[in-house]
């Protein structure tokens, strides 16, 4: 029998194995290398005489491809299994956000379907359908291209995981911070299953279960499904047709089935999922638009004064839940995925895995960028002012096919542990946009893109003795980029857009452009276990984003590529256990230097009146932090987690185009980054008796400081406008409170109720957010160019609870 295990950390007490896998204070700095020189000192205090720490339990995790204790793996990593997943309530991916300090999860817009990550101060340049992610997201070891639709698919999870720092050689597809590794549910070996039904306000009805089917003694199946229904947060107030509705709700089903077969030699699983999301979009949330430029020139004129009003009305109501649009939104989504993964037993401990994988989505989106019930910008409506029932929403249709093949061994008297591996994948997108500019005036266009990416790697952890390893890895990407446009600026796509390389018009009105990346990667890590509770660790790594283009291009200038990314992190850790007073601890700390070149970076700007979003390269930069992760147990029944994160994201080498000028932008921080923010949380199991069933209590806090939303905020006293030689001052002072994004606290309370009364039967209720914060977590923020800015905000207080039936 050839078992493997897949990730699992329940909460700090329980484990699931299953199957088939620059600015830092003085006490920052030194309070990790306290920890370390402690533990280099030997003076880490030993363990109880009963040899464990009580409510502290071994997590495993595959950060490395392969199970290991988290204590004694070289990266940083925060895991997060099926039973802390459940106590946090978290059933969506923004719920992550909240969770891991220095990750942050957005959506792209007012799409809730399109997710952008940042994790140690990298953030994707936009969602782009022919660009990779930052951060990207894994299911079952099945990298998810495009990000649109990888939201989907938050249920029965058997682990997540946060891989930080650039994960260059196992997970190096275009992973320059870090990746999210999604797990789900293994089938178990015996008959059985669950069903749970959950309501809560915004008529909220959700229904999710899975059954295990063992159909002999080497092959199991596990069903699961879950649907869920919800009305939208936001209400539509404008006097017009779609008065009442209401946006940002949820309607999303799924269905997932899971195969595992365990031979003498083989093993097998495989996984097949359907998952769909039918929802209207948020409204953006209109901010003070400036009069010296774009929308903001035109509405400060008076030229869109039913513009100028919403905007007034909006920030009178000062409330993100009430809100103006002209336009029925739609954000739908439907995911179909297939995994494969086979492993052979070879002689002299040999193993042989492939790793298959096949995703098709297809995603349409629709939503009012204005954010009032003025006829103008964003989604096209075919009427006159009044008439919104018939949108033409923006589409895209994309396939993924992707193979990993690897070779993985032991040498050197069971001293070498070692990992080779080739991978190969193709992502075929296509893209159908039609955008209202303003009355009268269009962007249209369709583009078609195919990424396609090859990786030979290769890394082997070396003992020089039970205390001392070296781990070296090394990766050898390739990544082809081929985009085709066709663009034009009127409903019949007639008037085309697109030239050819001399500059003349294109009968066909289609112009393909491709370019390749390559880049090697690598990673070096030194570990030291001075004790069996203590383990200190070096690393250097590397990472690499391809390039590519944008997908708005029409000419040479805009057809050229933006060039391929790269960074170099140095990391020093201590992940250590200690045992003070009969009260266990885990201290897991970390501080980090990122070297980082050729950013992505988007800029707005006006084409042919046509204001567009294009990624450029955006120099260098610097980013540094510290992140420590702290869990207590003073009994086996209180738990208490602490986690910070401090990031220093700021530019070394930039520069930008203000009114025709180069102007040094050096020292600009990121936008959307905050520097800190931490999370904690308190799980209390009552003392009740076996009869009464198991009662906990957990309540979780999450706070960031403030952060900037537009990257040129230092800038904005010597902008220049459309008439004048500079902003007006009204301009530089809205536009400069607008762009400073206040610091916010979220609390969220649980208590669960398992086994109720001897039964198989669990009951929650749950609140989240409840001081009902209203708070900014994205948007769109084009005050330099278009003149006006819009925010998407965090979930209001909810609340509910639930029902479990096990079987």
């Amino acid at each position: 029998m050839n078992q493997h295990h897949i990730p699992a950390l329940d909460d700090s007490k329980d484990v699931i194995n299953s199957r088939n896998s620059s600015r830092f204070s003085v006490s920052s700095k030194a309070l990790l290398l306290a920890a370390i020189s402690s533990a280099f000192v030997g003076t880490v205090p030993s363990v109880s005489a009963q040899g464990g720490f009580q409510g502290l339990e071994e997590i495993i995790v595959t950060a490395r491809r392969k199970d290991e204790n988290l204590q004694e793996v070289p990266i940083a990593v925060t895991a997060m299994g099926e039973d802390f997943l459940r106590k946090q309530s978290i059933t969506q991916i923004e719920d992550l956000g909240t969770k891991v300090p220095s990750l942050r999860i957005t959506g792209a817009g007012a799409s809730l379907n399109e997710p952008l990550i940042s994790l140690r101060g990298q953030r994707p340049a936009e969602p782009a359908f022919n660009q990779d992610q930052a951060v990207p997201i894994y299911f079952n070891d099945i990298v998810i291209a495009p990000t649109q639709g990888s939201n989907l698919g938050m249920y029965d999870l058997q682990a997540v995981q946060v891989l930080k720092g650039p994960q260059g050689t196992l997970f190096g597809r275009n992973s320059t911070g870090g990746a999210l590794l999604l797990t789900p549910k293994q089938p178990g070996t015996e008959l059985g299953g669950y069903l749970d039904v959950k309501a809560g306000n915004y008529d909220l009805i959700t229904l999710e279960g899975a059954v295990d089917i063992p159909v002999s003694d080497s092959f199991q199946m596990r069903i699961a499904g879950r649907v869920a229904n919800r009305e939208g947060y936001q209400e539509n107030v404008a006097d017009n047709a779609l008065k009442g509705d209401t946006y940002g709700d949820e309607d999303s089903q799924g269905v997932r089935f899971t195969g595992f077969y365990d031979g003498d030699i083989v093993t097998n699983s495989t996984v097949v999922a359907f998952d769909q999301n039918d929802v209207s979009a948020m409204v953006l949330v209109p901010g003070p638009f400036n009069t010296s430029v774009g929308l903001g020139f035109a509405a400060g004129l008076g030229f869109l004064p039913d513009y100028a009003a919403g905007v007034a009305r909006q920030l009178e109501r000062d409330d993100p839940w009430k809100v103006e649009t002209d336009v029925a939104s739609k954000d739908s989504v439907e995911n179909t995925f297939f995994s494969n993964t086979t492993e052979i037993s070879l002689d002299n401990g040999l193993t042989i895995k492939n790793i298959f994988g096949y995703r098709e989505v297809e995603f349409e989106t629709a939503t009012d960028v204005d954010g009032t019930s003025f006829f103008g910008w964003g989604t096209f409506t075919s009427g006159a002012p009044g008439v919104t029932t018939d949108t033409r929403p923006s589409t895209i249709d994309s396939e993924f096919i992707s193979n990993e093949l690897q070779l993985l061994g032991v040498a050197m008297d069971g001293n070498l542990d070692w990992i080779l591996g080739f991978y190969w994948s193709e992502t075929d997108a296509t893209q159908d946009y039609l955008v209202q500019q303003a009355p009268g005036s269009y962007d249209t266009g369709i583009s078609n893109g195919i990424n396609t990416s090859t990786g030979i790697f290769g890394e082997g952890t070396y003992s020089f003795s039970d205390q001392l390893s070296l781990t070296v890895g090394l990766r050898q990407s390739n990544d082809e980029r081929e985009i085709t446009v066709s663009k034009w600026t009127d409903l019949e796509r007639t008037a085309c857009r697109v030239t050819g390389p001399d500059g003349a018009a294109l009968d066909d009105c289609a112009r393909t452009v491709d370019e390749k990346f390559d880049e090697p990667t690598w990673r070096v890590a030194l570990s030291y276990l001075p004790s069996d509770f203590a383990m200190v660790y070096g690393s250097a790594s590397t990472g690499y984003r391809a390039g590519g283009f944008n997908t708005r291009g029409t000419d040479d200038l805009t057809l050229q590529p933006f060039n391929q990314e790269t960074v170099t992190t140095y990391e020093l850790g201590s992940k250590l256990e200690w045992n003070l007073g009969g009260t266990s601890i885990r201290t897991n700390l970390a501080l980090y230097w990122q070297d980082y070149e050729d950013i992505h970076h988007t800029r707005s700007f006006f084409v042919d009146d046509i204001l567009v979003t294009r990624t450029e390269n955006a120099a260098a930069a610097d980013i540094s932090g510290f992140e420590a992760d702290i869990t207590v147990a003073p009994t086996d029944s209180l738990v208490l987690n602490l986690a910070y994160s401090f990031v220093d994201a700021e530019y070394q080498e930039k520069s930008d185009l203000i009114g025709g000028v180069e102007v040094d932008t050096s020292g600009n921080e990121f936008p959307y980054i905050p520097e800190q923010s931490l999370t904690a949380s308190v799980n209390y199991s009552l003392p009740v008796s076996e009869d009464v069933g198991t009662v906990d209590l957990s309540l979780s806090y999450y706070w960031q400081d403030e952060m900037a939303s537009h990257p040129l905020i230092d800038q904005f006293s010597i902008m220049p406008g459309r008439v004048t030689p500079t902003w007006t001052e009204q301009d530089i002072a809205s536009a400069t409170e607008y762009s400073e994004l206040d610091a916010y606290s979220v609390w969220n309370a649980r208590v669960d109720w398992r086994n109720v009364l001897g039964s198989n039967i669990d009951f929650a209720a749950f609140v989240n957010n409840a001081t009902d914060e209203e708070y900014i977590l994205g948007g769109l923020n084009v005050l330099d160019s278009g003149g006006y800015a819009s925010a998407s905000f965090g979930a209001p207080r909810t609340f509910g609870a639930s029902v479990r039936f096990g079987f």
